[in-house]
């Protein structure tokens, strides 16, 4: 086994998590207490790294500063290329290649999935079949959102379909992790006007020459394409990792408070009297809860104020978002980085409002969009 590239494809816009990606990049997102993209660094740090390259467009300079910042004893192993327009999937395979010439057996990871998948019984897997290339499978519900994969017996992959809309005997979907030797780059078209994609320009050409195993990763996987999903990422984590776990309380309470795990309170977070938190809750380092606030099945990202009185429900509210006295925010919520509430101000179900506004009236229309 020797040392591997990697490349993890973070340029992307994420226009369905509006408005949580107006002000930051998706694979800054954080699951529980770390940001997509850190879980990613974990996974691939337990294989011989050669280089990390990261291909960056959409806010490319947050995740630069994270990276140099969360990851400073991988700093020398860090390459940041920028797409100067969208180039798809595969497009950055060919544009890395032409100017670091890749190791001859490679990671792609997407930037913007979550997962465990463990990175190192995945390059085993993929030393021990031999082929040209392996795509991590992961099962879904739904299958008519994703390209389904069918097997033959030794794992290798004779067919994919794309969006069936009902099940074709197999519900093993793309899960976006690769090892490509590279043989893959030579089937990557160049377009040097438009996009160019895994699924729909390369993997069929790669079925064609026969040597394309599925390795199937059974733990857990969740593509972030909406706030929706987003949330439930986050709660999947949490209920895993805190249900009786005090180490998710990482701050100081009153006795006074009631709360229903599982829970996770970041550093700094402080909490009024009477307050009722949970269950399914998230709040992030530094945020200010007050005296007979009700929190549940929500996330609150870092240094938010909510005031006396609060009653949130099945939402997200973004960073530095001030939340005043006795606002009621109902489920499907979505508020953007450094909104501000009014006093008494109610928000009506599936609401979504933009960064850095002034909700200075109540919103009773159900799936309002405030940009």
């Amino acid at each position: 086994m020797g040392n591997y590239d990697v490349i993890i494809l973070a340029g992307g816009l994420a226009t369905r998590l509006r408005p949580l990606s107006y002000s930051r990049p998706k694979p800054l997102l954080p699951i529980l207490d770390k940001e997509i993209i850190d879980w990613i660094m974990e996974s691939i740090t337990k294989i011989p790294l050669n280089r990390v390259f990261i291909s960056i467009r959409y806010m490319g300079d947050l995740i630069r500063e994270h990276m140099e910042r969360v990851w400073v004893d991988f700093k020398d192993k860090l390459v940041f290329v920028t797409e100067d327009k969208p180039l798809g999937d595969a497009g950055p395979i060919s544009l890395i290649n032409d100017m670091y010439e890749l190791t001859d057996t490679f990671l792609v990871i997407y930037g913007d999935i979550f997962s465990n998948i463990d990175s190192k019984e995945l390059i085993n897997f993929h030393e021990k079949v031999g082929g040209t290339a392996t795509i991590t499978l992961t099962r879904v519900e739904d299958v008519s959102r994703y390209g389904v994969a069918q097997l033959d017996e030794n794992n290798k992959i004779i067919n994919f379909i794309e969006k069936p809309k009902q099940y074709v005997g197999s519900n093993l979907i793309n899960a976006g992790f690769y090892v490509f030797t590279k043989e893959v780059i030579k089937l990557i078209p160049r377009n040097p006007s438009g996009q160019v994609k895994l699924a729909v320009d390369v993997i069929p050409k790669l079925l064609r020459l026969g040597e394309v195993y599925g390795y199937i990763h059974n733990g857990l996987w969740f593509d972030i394409g909406t706030p929706e999903d987003y949330l439930k990422a986050n709660f999947k984590v949490l209920m895993e990792r805190c249900i009786n776990n005090n180490d998710c309380i990482n701050t100081d309470l009153p006795s006074s408070i009631t709360l229903q795990p599982p829970i996770y309170l970041g550093p700094g977070v402080t909490v009024g009297s009477n307050a009722e938190i949970g269950p399914n809750v998230i709040i992030h380092s530094n945020t200010k809860i007050g005296n007979t606030v009700r929190i549940m099945n929500s996330l609150v990202f870092e240094r938010s104020s909510l005031c006396d009185g609060v009653y949130i429900s099945g939402s997200i509210i973004g960073s530095n978002t001030y939340v005043g006295k006795w606002v009621r925010i109902e489920d499907g919520a979505v508020i953007g980085d450094g909104v501000y509430i009014k006093d008494s101000v109610y928000i009506a179900k599936n609401t979504k409002i933009g960064p850095y506004r002034e909700i200075m009236e109540s919103i009773y229309r159900d799936g309002e969009v405030i940009p």
